[in-house]
């Protein structure tokens, strides 16, 4: 059950609407990027935190329509005369320059607000009580991502209680939170907010008295020294234990890195396996910190060996050396394995043994009975009309299908498809389809899309949210979950996500016409229907019924859709007008994620480059995803483990977020080739996912020499076999964990992953985190055999 809410590329995180204790039930979902705040303006990194008191700035003169006339401190959170923030450095560089992140806001009136807050951080300031009195405070605040938690302290002394922060639909979608600080009497004091755990923003406080209690600002802080409680140590910087590498291996002319504990040696030595014969040496880079795990490390280069062959890394002072392989099919495997998983989530049907080997299953889930849900109804479809809607994959490690994940899901595959033809015609996944005359990669792609297309309204074009049960079921094989299933209101987003996949799924099916007749027309005529309902609805968002507790995925900023939908009907429709809607000039691009879906658009304006029309600013679209790529570029470039990943990067799904940074600087990179930096960032974020982390785990079962055992994943964890479904790639570190363990190893964004099957904030699959690595494979491959 993943966190389905991310703004991905937004903020840094993910959006979740809804979480679920693991074990018995799965639930909501993630990252965007940013999710919180984004995978493309994510923190520096940093060797060290920061604590500092500072003199307050000039109170913010930014007025807000929500702040009318009060009796009361209004105090601006950027005002804070001393802080403590795990992470140095001013992400965005905003307002001040010392250690907190600060951005500016679109909350009405503007101005600035807290951003990226992480567990342990806290903000003081210093208030004078004039009048004693009963005090309140309400708190402005903002998030896409459940999770968020923190209090008051006065002098010290907790005076609120932990303070939870719901999602609020967006980043900058701003709700007040009202609380209770108790009796003070008159005095200076230092008010404490003490962050328990996040992502959440934070705009402003009111103090407001029910008495008669009168209070003011201190421009100064209370006392030399804070009197905030630090509830946690700064991290400590250390050596890790082992060299870390891709444990998959690497083509021939691919760059090699390794990350080696910053010990005294100078120099690395490269051996034949199982030998003492040395086949090269190469000096190790300075030592440096990566904040997001505060390891010192040494980067190891070896790209110059390109002799296909097996072979050990070795660093004197480091106990066990690493082996790894060149080879010219280094990631064809894996790939295979990563498209197939797709086939192992099929809904709907029957896994053969001839097929699935031994994780054969009984069909489960026809979804041929589902029932109109009453957030759904209208006079043509009245609550409880039965409707068919089978086939799909199933969305994660839950038995649930929803549109807006299969969206980006389903177009990422697509466009790798596009981009590698041959690649995939070539290929054989031994599914029930394979011996058809369309690529594998299309048949499988094809058992979602017909699913998807049962999801539009035939009476009006709006398309359904999502189908599912009313709640999570318990770890079971998919025939034993035998809940009524249900579609779940329409939505503006759903509907623009489907338009756009229908209209790029036309023009990729139209080359397969005689296989399937009249699809590819079918499909554009869908697509076309739902934009003209989106049109008509711009703003349906989802709201999670109260009887319904599956996955959200909800989002409250459509714009990135439209622009999205707007451009795949362009390409396939040659009509000007949907590029005139599009208003590209003023559309950034940014790294994609279900909730952040713009820089897909983008992505299918490059690919199809040389068909647009005039109306198309061709050096714009080059340009946006060559200013994209060259960021993650220059962020590898400065990184101790010479990777993209930043610790604004550690989200809810944050495999998929590097996975997703891989596929947009490949797609640049093959606007120009000369650009071999971007392939290189791309080759070291799938290198991280593959083994070059702080947690030494290939995140793809069944890959590497440690991968996941014990994924959350229904059907891997209820099937009696040990090993998980091969192909999955886990979500990946990052420090919010939901109480869904007990314990994790470390609080380092890095490095907080466990390989426990109720960890579904780092260890759940999902499809939307596996098709990036199925585009990212197949690129690697082709682009640099």
């Amino acid at each position: 059950m993943i966190i389905r809410n991310v703004l991905l590329p937004a903020s840094l995180g993910l959006a979740i609407s809804l979480l679920t204790a693991c074990g018995g039930s799965g639930g909501g979902k993630s990252a965007n990027s940013s999710m919180a705040p984004s995978s493309s303006s994510a923190p520096p990194a940093s060797s060290s935190a920061a604590a500092s008191s500072l003199p307050a700035s000039n109170v913010s003169s930014a007025t807000n329509s929500s702040m009318a006339a009060f009796n009361g401190l209004l105090i601006q959170a950027e005002d804070y005369v001393r802080y403590y923030d795990t992470t140095a450095g001013n992400t965005t560089g905003e307002y001040r320059t010392d250690g907190v992140d600060i951005e500016k806001s679109t909350d009405t009136g503007g101005g600035f607000n807290i951003a990226y807050i992480d567990p342990g951080d806290w903000l003081e300031f210093s208030v004078n009580v004039s009048a004693a009195g009963e005090f309140a405070v309400e708190s402005r605040v903002a998030t896409a991502q459940a999770g968020g938690l923190f209090s008051y302290e006065i002098d010290g002394k907790t005076a609120s209680g932990e303070i939870s922060v719901a999602p609020t639909g967006g980043w900058q979608t701003w709700v007040s939170l009202n609380h209770p600080i108790g009796r003070l009497e008159a005095g200076n004091y230092a008010l404490c907010v003490q962050m328990k755990s996040g992502p959440f923003n934070l705009n402003w406080m009111k103090i407001t008295s029910s008495n008669g209690g009168v209070v003011s600002l201190n421009q100064t802080p209370k006392g030399d020294a804070s009197s905030c409680i630090h509830p946690v140590e700064p991290p400590k910087v250390t050596l890790p234990e082992r060299i870390k590498l891709n444990q998959v291996g690497f083509t021939p002319n691919a760059e090699k890195l390794a990350e080696v504990p910053a010990v005294e040696a100078t120099s690395f030595t490269v051996l034949k396996a199982g030998t003492t014969e040395e086949v090269m040496t190469g000096t190790l880079s300075a030592a440096a910190v990566w904040q997001p795990s505060f390891e010192s490390v040494k980067l190891a280069d070896f790209s110059s060996l390109t002799a296909p062959g097996s072979y050990e890394l070795k660093v004197a002072g480091v106990a066990e050396t690493a082996p790894f392989n060149v080879s010219a099919e280094a990631y064809k495997a894996v790939n295979a394995a990563a498209l197939k998983s797709f086939y192992f989530n099929r809904a709907s049907t029957a896994l053969l043994e001839t097929h699935a080997g031994i994780y054969q299953r009984a069909a489960g889930h026809a979804d041929t009975n589902v029932f109109i849900h009453a957030s759904a109804a209208d006079a043509k479809r009245p609550e409880g009309t039965i409707v068919s809607a089978p086939k799909g994959w199933y969305d994660a490690g839950d038995y649930n299908k929803y549109i807006v994940n299969s969206g980006i899901t389903t177009y990422t595959l697509l466009a790798a498809f596009k981009r590698f033809p041959a690649y995939f015609t070539a290929q054989s996944l031994n599914i029930p389809e394979s011996s058809d005359a369309v690529p594998d990669i299309l048949n499988e792609v094809m058992w979602n899309l017909e699913w998807m297309l049962a999801m539009q309204d035939p009476n009006d074009g709006g398309v359904y949210h999502k189908l599912t049960s009313k709640g999570f079921s318990g770890f079971v094989m998919p025939d034993a979950d035998t809940s009524e299933r249900y579609m779940v209101q329409k939505s503006t987003a759903a509907t623009l996500d489907f338009a756009a996949v229908m209209a790029a799924a036309s023009r990729v099916y139209a080359d397969y016409e005689s296989q399937y007749p009249g699809l590819s027309a079918k499909m554009l005529a869908a697509a076309k229907s739902a934009w003209a309902w989106a049109k008509a609805n711009p703003a349906v968002y989802y709201a999670q019924p109260a009887d319904i507790q599956t996955g959200g995925y909800g989002d409250n900023n459509v714009g990135d859709e439209f622009f999205w939908a707007a451009a795949e009907l362009y390409i396939a429709t040659k009509d000007d007008n949907y590029y005139s809607v599009m208003n590209a000039a003023e559309t950034s691009a940014d790294v994609p994620g279900w909730g952040g879906v713009k820089s897909l658009g983008w992505m299918s304006l490059a690919q199809h480059l040389d068909s647009l029309t005039a109306a198309a600013d061709k050096a714009l679209i080059k340009d946006r995803l060559t200013q994209l790529a060259a960021g993650i570029s220059t962020k590898k470039s400065q990184s101790a483990y010479g990777v993209s990943m930043e610790t604004g990067d550690f989200f809810w799904g944050s495999n998929s977020g590097a996975l997703n940074q891989a596929m947009m600087a490949l797609e640049a990179y093959q606007l120009d080739t000369s650009k071999t930096a971007y392939r290189q960032a791309a080759q070291a974020l799938f290198d991280y996912v593959m083994g070059r982390n702080a947690t030494d785990y290939s995140f793809v079962t069944g890959f590497g020499s440690k991968s996941p055992m014990n994924i959350h994943h229904r059907p891997s964890g209820a099937d009696g076999i040990a090993a998980p479904i091969p192909g999955f790639i886990a979500g990946g570190p990052h420090p919010d964990h939901y109480s869904d363990c007990s314990s994790y190893p470390s609080p380092l964004p890095a490095k907080s992953f466990v390989d426990l099957e109720c960890s579904y904030s780092t260890n759940e699959i999902a499809i939307n985190w596996n098709a990036p690595l199925v585009y990212v494979s197949a690129a690697l491959q082709v682009l640099n055999p």
